[in-house]
């Protein structure tokens, strides 16, 4: 992984410099210059806003001061996104050269009494700066040492200076005059530059302090004879664990005591990387191809990704972005790095994507209506179409999440099953089944999701939402949601990875299915096939049904057919079925000549199977549309 991620940093910067300074923005809070005449006395002491000192709010415009501050900042930064890196003992200074003094509000005071506010960094700069002048500056060039020994000397003046900084604001419709830092955040920083000293010079001396930090420590440092290039211990993403033995690799080739170095010119490309990372200007997950004849396509997703400035695309479209354009292209032979919080989530081969999907069709067989019309079938025609709307409602917007349009992913973050409609049972399904979702979409490994998979997903959310419902206003909370799930198992039933070659067409039994309950409810010649479970099911959730809704309880809720559900052979069913006829009955009179008939044969009917294996069929026939409710006209027509 690392190799990759150098070579496309590396590639990234000779074909798309720029990127390497986009979403720059200077960290909130305040930017002061300090300037020294020749004797080291502070020249621009009471400095003035916008000259000397400019202010970052964290949202306003970056103005041109604020792009110069930016310049300087980014000459003082550590290594890496950790404190591990500073020259202060202590982690308070962020900064790491002799020119740069940067630190957060909240390190300002040891205390809260009042005065004492800056002795907490004073005491920490005679190490600091000692640290900064033996790392970043040669011990011949005594001018230039001799002249950070002056700022140092001069910060405490600039602290207190500091300090006594006023500003305006507008507290209930008054403009008032606080003090600048009662202003601030704990989190917002103080940065004080040396403005005497050029940015090459401070670009020399923070180049020092990258050769010496850039490595995870000098034990491992090694330097090529022959070449005269420095090897170390990659910094990224990585630890020595020199101190905990059974972290530490026992089976690669070692060379005191690590298996592998790279080169400080790697070391480099690897911190660029991880500050194109903090700065937002990578999307997540992101797709590095190895292949030279590809690299354009690591410049092209990355462009497109920070056309949108403030607004970032996801993934998803991205990619779509890129197949609007041209719908031809294929991308292949890439890794897929996902990556979060300095965590790798997922690092993945990714031969070829697929992007367009064939057969991939939502048929309305339970007739959802929206405005008083029957719902048309769904086409889906790109694999971000399925995760959009099937993976969004299978796991209940938990997995995927739509809100007002947008969607946000859980494919690796913790999962709290107290925010999630269905709670712990919908949060397992999640929890076992995301990798599978994520590999079928992001890497087009189509052999992921299985059809076995499929199903017990399917089942296990519905029966959750039978659970859950309630029925309010003559309205079944879950009964649309529960419907169009079984759209989507019944529709896409054949669409997954399958070993058993005599799979049914589900969409099509169930047709069949309606069909002929129908014929047996109408006519007392047509009976239910004696070997069939199938028909025997979908009848007696047409018969549970009509049933059920005769009930004049409170809450008649779909969770009133989970009991019937659970019955693993023909006789609990059939005597769950026969206590609900007689609990019922006294309500029984509309269309009674058919329930008769279709009621009679699912009481008569006898089979050993396992009902548990074939629920799906029970479930269809609750919820198709009734045979039972059918007036004589509609059968009509």
């Amino acid at each position: 992984m690392i190799q990759e991620i150098i070579n496309f940093t590396t590639e990234l910067e000779k074909d798309y410099p720029e990127v390497f300074d986009l979403n720059k923005k200077p960290s909130p809070g305040l930017h002061l210059w300090v300037e020294l005449d020749e004797e080291g006395n502070w020249k621009n002491n009471l400095p003035i806003e916008n000259e000397d000192y400019v202010v970052y709010d964290g949202k306003s415009e970056i103005t041109n001061k604020l792009k110069e501050a930016v310049k300087y900042e980014e000459l003082g930064k550590r290594v890496g996104t950790t404190m591990n890196k500073t020259l202060d003992k202590k982690k308070q200074i962020f900064s790491c050269s002799p020119f740069v003094v940067n630190f957060k509000l909240k390190s300002y005071s040891n205390d809260k009494i009042e005065g004492i506010k800056e002795e907490k960094i004073i005491g920490l700069l005679k190490f600091y700066f000692d640290n900064a002048l033996s790392i970043c500056i040669d011990k011949n060039e005594t001018s230039l040492s001799e002249q950070v020994v002056a700022f140092k000397n001069v910060i405490p003046k600039v602290l207190y200076a500091i300090n006594a900084l006023t500003t305006t604001v507008k507290e209930k419709d008054t403009i008032i005059e606080k003090l600048l830092l009662d202003t601030f955040k704990d989190d917002h920083y103080i940065n004080i530059y040396f403005k005497n000293i050029d940015l090459n010079t401070y670009k020399i001396a923070h180049n020092k302090y990258l050769e010496a930090k850039l490595f995870n420590t000098e034990k491992y440092n090694h330097k090529n004879e022959n070449t005269n290039e420095l090897y170390g211990l990659s910094n990224y993403l990585n630890g020595a664990n020199s101190k905990k033995m059974f972290l530490e690799h026992k089976t690669a080739l070692m060379f005191k005591g690590i298996s592998s170095r790279i080169t400080a010119s790697d070391a480099s490309a690897l911190n660029q990387f991880e500050i194109l990372q903090s700065n937002r200007v990578l999307p997540n997950p992101l797709p590095i191809f190895i292949d030279k004849n590809e690299f354009k396509n690591n410049r092209k997703i990355v462009s497109v990704f920070n056309n949108e400035g403030e607004r970032k695309f996801s993934y998803p479209q991205i990619l779509k972005e890129i197949y609007k354009k041209d719908e031809q292209r294929i991308l292949g032979n890439y890794y897929l790095l996902n990556i979060s919080r300095g965590v790798v989530n997922d690092f993945d081969f990714v031969s070829n994507f697929q992007y367009k999907l064939e057969g991939f069709q939502i048929e309305n067989l339970f007739q959802l209506k929206q405005k008083g019309e029957l719902i048309t079938p769904t086409t889906l025609h790109t694999i971000f179409g399925f995760e959009n709307i099937i993976v969004t409602k299978i796991f209940n917007n938990s997995l995927v999440k739509e809100k007002k349009g947008e969607f946000s992913y859980n494919y690796f973050n913790d999962i709290d099953p107290n925010y999630i409609s269905g709670g712990d049972k919908i949060a397992n399904l999640i929890l076992r089944f995301r990798k599978a979702f994520y590999d079928y979409i992001y890497k087009s490994r189509k052999q992921a999701i299985t059809a076995i998979m499929f199903d017990e997903i399917l089942l296990t959310s519905i029966i959750v939402d039978l659970e859950n419902d309630e029925y309010k206003e003559n309205f079944h909370t879950k009964e649309t949601l529960i419907k169009e799930k079984l759209n989507i198992w019944f529709s896409l039933y054949n669409n997954f990875s399958n070993n058993s070659k005599n799979r049914e067409n589900m969409a099509n039994t169930f047709k069949t299915l309606l069909e002929k309950t129908e014929q047996v409810a109408n006519d007392d010649n047509i009976l239910l096939d004696e070997k069939n479970v199938a028909e025997f099911l979908f009848a007696a959730g047409q018969v549970i049904y009509y049933l059920l809704s005769q009930s004049k309880a409170s809450n008649p809720t779909h969770a009133l057919l989970e009991p019937f559900l659970q019955k693993s052979n023909v006789t609990q069913l059939q005597n769950a079925i026969t206590n609900a006829v007689n609990a019922y009955k006294h309500e029984i009179f509309f269309h009674k000549d058919r329930f008769e008939r279709l009621s009679a044969q699912v009481l008569a009917f006898d089979t050993n199977e396992n009902l548990k294996n074939y629920q799906r069929y029970l479930l269809s026939g609750y919820f198709a549309p009734s045979i039972l409710y059918k007036s004589k006209k509609t059968k009509e027509e």
